[in-house]
This record gives C-alpha cells, sequence and structure tokens, in this order.
C-alpha cells in the first residue's frame, strides 16, 4: 500500500503492510525520492483467510485450537480490514486495522451442542525506512506497535454462558521488507517482523509474502500468505489466567488503490 517508482517509468503500488520503497543503490544518498511530495495508498477490505492452530487456556483448562482455512470462510461471521499507507522520500507511515468474527461448531461433554462465538482484533501503526536499493530489490527497516484483543464467548445451545474471555495486550514489534520486481508489473514482496511486549509471556513472530500486480495507474491486485504466531499468557491466577499459544495463517487477497 505504499507505492514506489517503477524501473521502466510509471507508478507501482505495493500493499498490506509491505511498503518496501526505493530506487537503486545509484540514489542511495537521497533514498527514495519522491520529491519531497506525499504519495498515499489504500487497500480497503483486504481478505485474510486465517486458520488456527494451537492452544487457549482460560483458567485451570486448555483447550486445542484447530481451525482450518477454509472452516474459518465457512464459519465466517463478520469481517473489516483496512490499511492505509503515507510516503514521503525514504520514510513510510503505515497503519492497519483487522477485525474478524467466528461462529465455529462445537460440541461439549455429552455431545452437548455449544454456540462458540471468538472474536479477533489486530491494529498496528509503524513506519518504514529504505536503507538500500539494487538495479531489482528495494530493502526496508521497519517498526511501531501492534494490538491485540481477543473476546470468546462459549454458551451451552439455547442455554447459559460457559466462558467469557475479554483480552487485549499491546507489543512493539522490529523487522525488515523486501521488494523484488520481477517483470514491469509484477513485484513479490517479503516481511518479516518480531514483536515483545510485557508480561510473563507476550511475543509474536510475523511472516508475509505476495505478489503485487499492477493493472492501472490507480491500481494493483495482490495475492500472498501472511503467517503470524502468538505466544501469550497474562500470568494472573485463577479464573483470571488466559494464555493464548497459537499460529495464525492463510492466503491473503485484495486491491491497493493509490493516489
Amino acid at each position: 500500500m505504499f507505492s514506489r517508482k517503477k524501473y521502466g517509468g510509471g507508478m507501482l503500488s505495493f500493499t498490506a503492510v509491505l511498503c518496501l520503497g526505493g530506487l537503486n543503490s545509484a540514489n542511495a544518498a537521497g533514498g527514495n525520492s519522491t520529491n519531497g511530495e506525499w504519495e498515499y495508498s489504500l487497500a480497503p477490505l483486504f481478505l485474510w483467510a486465517q486458520g488456527i492452530q494451537g492452544s487457549s487456556t482460560i483458567g485451570p483448562a486448555s483447550a486445542p485450537l484447530d481451525v482450518k482455512f477454509k472452516d474459518a470462510l465457512s464459519n465466517l461471521d463478520a469481517t473489516f480490514t483496512i490499511h492505509f499507507e503515507a510516503k514521503r522520500d525514504a520514510l513510510t507511515l503505515f497503519a492497519e486495522y483487522q477485525y474478524v468474527s467466528l461462529g465455529p461448531e462445537a460440541s461439549g461433554p455429552g455431545n452437548t451442542k455449544l454456540d462458540v462465538s471468538f472474536k479477533d482484533t489486530i491494529a498496528e501503526l509503524g513506519a518504514a525506512y529504505w536503507v538500500y536499493g539494487t538495479e531489482r530489490t528495494d530493502w526496508e527497516v521497519l517498526g511501531g506497535g501492534r494490538y491485540t484483543k481477543q473476546k470468546l464467548d462459549v454458551s451451552l445451545k439455547n442455554g447459559p454462558d460457559l466462558v467469557n474471555v475479554d483480552e487485549d495486550w499491546w507489543v512493539g514489534f522490529v523487522g525488515g521488507r523486501m521488494a523484488a520486481t520481477l517483470s514491469p508489473n509484477w513485484t513479490f514482496i517479503a516481511r518479516a517482523d518480531y514483536g515483545l511486549g510485557s508480561g510473563d509471556t507476550n511475543q509474536i513472530w510475523n511472516l508475509m509474502g505476495m505478489f503485487d500486480y499492477r493493472f492501472k495507474d490507480w491500481g494493483s491486485a495482490f495475492v500472498g500468505w501472511e503467517y503470524m504466531d502468538y505466544d501469550y499468557d497474562n500470568g494472573k491466577k485463577g479464573l483470571d489466567h488466559y494464555a493464548y499459544d497459537a499460529s495464525q495463517q492463510g492466503p491473503l487477497l485484495g486491491l491497493n488503490i493509490h493516489w
């Protein structure tokens, strides 16, 4: 969701938190120049069809999590995603918000039917800075903060509540991004970052790879894969204890608009 100069002329937009930019190494002293002007890009309602594998602990009880991304699509109740970037020369500022609500089918003791509602919110703010470029690749360092909020409600079918969890936490992250020009219209983009926060255990790995296709001056389409690994424990005792040790991964698909 940022834009950069295309080697054959024109502009090429990159999306979904991958805002690598730059010219070539001959222009390293000036960075990824936009002649002092701000350039903007927006990816509204892009899709991350994520599956979840791992475990969740509530109080003294721990339960496995195994939701394939194809099942996540069938159990999807609501989703909203948006990513915005503002770029000026070597500096890029970015912000992203993702909200997903899942209602998977589940069974309890004695094959009782359960109503499950899982709401997952991820938001991040950050900045990226172009540090190096070659004829075909650009490299950037990045950093920022990521907020996660999870709400889990489990109840008997048409019956009383069994579990109610509402937990949120922050991590600060650092990492890097790379963009490789494959052709005048195609670019491969990769990102990796590591986040660490306060608490008994609070860390996260985020990996992403995607292909971006520029079809018009005003937009491009992208497809790829994102992997996010959580290791969180709030460190509390008794029924207030909550831990989430799981990976969320799946395909990315969307449209990017820039101006």
